[in-house]
């Protein structure tokens, strides 16, 4: 009997790298089809910067930057309605409260309070909670607007001592 011998050289390597380029694309094309790409809007990153007056909240780790302007792309915002409203300038701010979280914590934003400063922000990703839902029995009140995005604040710059 006659026992049978692999090619040796040539032949065997260049099997080797076929069969290896068509592993690695059949593994590759699938997972480039999966991912999928921030929208146009909306930066990958989601990091944006804008100057503007900063002033407090309603609470304490609350602040709201007015008379805001973007440097660059602006944050996205929800669907205008027909109305143009005055608060289209006001960002919502929430400064941290633990160690873990990253951004600016109230004791780094509050003595910059009724300034005119240029603030680094991305979203917060908490989900907020909803609104809660009023009784169907007057149908003449304003509808409920959703809660405003908020933004922490990353980093900050003074730009002037007073917002006038």
């Amino acid at each position: 009997m006659k026992l049978m011998t692999l090619p040796v050289g040539p032949v065997l390597s260049d099997r080797l790298v076929a069969t290896g380029l068509v592993l690695a694309c059949s593994i590759a094309a699938p997972a480039a089809q999966q991912r999928t790409q921030a929208p146009a809007n909306e930066p990958a990153h989601k990091v944006f910067v804008l100057t503007g007056c900063l002033e407090r909240g309603d609470t304490p780790t609350a602040f709201r930057l007015t008379r805001a302007s973007a440097i660059g792309q602006p944050p996205p915002r929800p669907t205008p309605s027909a109305a143009v409203t005055k608060t289209e300038d006001v960002y919502e701010l929430q400064a941290t409260s633990s160690v873990s979280e990253q951004g600016l914590s109230s004791e780094k934003l509050l003595p910059e309070v009724g300034r005119r400063v240029e603030t680094t922000i991305r979203p917060v990703e908490a989900a907020l909670p909803a609104p809660p839902q009023p009784a169907a029995t007057n149908t003449a009140e304003k509808p409920i607007e959703a809660p405003r995005q908020r933004y922490t604040v990353i980093k900050f710059e003074r730009l002037a001592d007073s917002c006038k």
